[in-house]
């Protein structure tokens, strides 16, 4: 086609990849404006006015995953018969650059930001919305996203050291006393908190969405006992709380841990390792219902052999359970052990067969982290440069 020619305005345009034609609507390709299906200018060369369709010659059994792509706003899956080489120089012809690739159930699912790929409109402030959400949610898009993220980073150490350090000689500090200096770094870490976090829900696309993420669950956890220990010192200073109302709000103070929690957004392999384990959840489950049937079979039986002994501390069947626990665990406290022959001969099975029943399980759940791991030492693709 002559490149001065303008490319015909149809609702829907046919696509023949070495003989087999893909019929889609242009709406699902301009969603990705920067790939060679979704820029007209780069796509229309391809078109053969004579049928009225464009023409690639390229591989077939790729192209459903790429049409796919557009279709579902971003996710990526490689076909079981493709040999992933191929499909990378696949996505290097059509222009789109994935994220780091996942494993999921029917072959690799390669997972962009399907926020990101929203198209400009669906940003409430267009593009400078767009921008502030590329700013401070993907921190390898600019330099000065390197820089925020750098400093989000700092403020969690300091937090959580500062946290450390207030616990020596400070056990009885009242909530909301301002008249120390870890309170001074406390309300300065959590400030840059605060302001995060609500400009991320601000130029987030999706509200909903937002909020159904765990990450920022954990954001929110770690400013809350700020606040409410900030609150409650007004009302203790007007008397109108007693020390056993106070107690509970107290122990709030355990969930400023979870400021450690927000590292997991700076750190691709700590996302990796959530993920592998979201996807063992069966095989965990496995393994816990094996450990709890263990755990009372053999302290049932424990019990039964031991209970008669003098000053036995197997003095009920939950107390033989604890020594099942410890002893299934292979952490041997010695606070209990068995003094009877028969006892020491299922002690003897029990390690044993703890060993196997906890190695079956595990054999899964390592081969998932090996595979997730051989992805993720893969090479970061660039993003691939079409030619004009």
């Amino acid at each position: 086609m002559d490149p001065d020619e303008e490319e015909p305005n149809f609702d829907t345009i046919t696509i023949n990849v070495s003989g087999k034609r893909f019929e889609t609507c242009l709406k699902t390709l301009e969603r990705f404006p920067d790939t060679r299906l979704g820029n007209p200018a780069l796509r229309k060369r391809y078109y053969n006015k004579t049928r009225e369709e464009y023409f690639f010659d390229r591989n077939q059994e790729a192209f459903h995953a790429i049409l796919y792509y557009y279709q579902s706003r971003g996710s990526l899956y490689i076909p079981p018969a493709i040999q992933e080489q191929v499909f990378y120089q696949e996505l290097d012809f059509w222009g789109i650059s994935p994220e780091q690739p996942r494993r999921g159930e029917n072959g690799f699912t390669l997972m962009d930001d399907v926020d990101h790929q929203k198209q400009p409109h669906e940003f409430r402030w267009g593009k400078v919305q767009k921008m502030m959400y590329v700013f401070l949610n993907k921190p390898k898009s600019s330099f000065g996203a390197r820089i925020w993220a750098s400093v989000d980073i700092f403020v969690i150490l300091c937090s959580v050291i500062n946290l450390v350090v207030e616990s020596y000689g400070n056990k009885n500090r009242s909530p909301g006393d301002t008249d120390t200096p870890y309170f001074a770094v406390d309300a300065t870490c959590v400030t840059f908190f605060s302001v995060d976090i609500v400009l991320r829900c601000l130029v987030a696309p999706d509200i909903a969405r937002f909020f159904k993420k765990p990450l920022n669950w954990f954001d929110f956890l770690a400013i809350m006992p700020f606040y409410l220990e900030l609150s409650l010192g007004g009302v203790m200073r007007t008397g109108a709380m007693n020390n056993n109302i106070i107690m509970p709000f107290k122990i709030l103070r355990i969930f400023r841990i979870t400021r450690v929690l927000k590292l997991i957004r700076h750190s691709g392999r700590l996302i990796l390792m959530i993920q592998v384990l979201l996807d063992c959840v069966y095989e965990l489950a496995m393994l816990l219902v094996i450990w709890l049937m263990g755990v009372f079979i053999f302290g049932t039986i424990m019990f039964y052999i031991e209970h008669e002994q003098e000053n036995t501390k197997f003095e009920s069947i939950m107390h033989s359970c604890w020594w099942s626990v410890v002893s299934m665990s292979t952490v041997g406290y010695g606070d209990m052990f068995p003094e009877t022959a028969l006892g020491k001969v299922v002690t003897a099975v029990l390690v044993f067969c703890s060993m196997v029943f906890l190695a079956l399980p595990m054999t899964i759940i390592v081969s998932k982290f090996n595979k997730a791991f051989e992805t993720l030492k893969k090479p970061r693709r660039k993003t691939p440069k079409l030619d004009k």
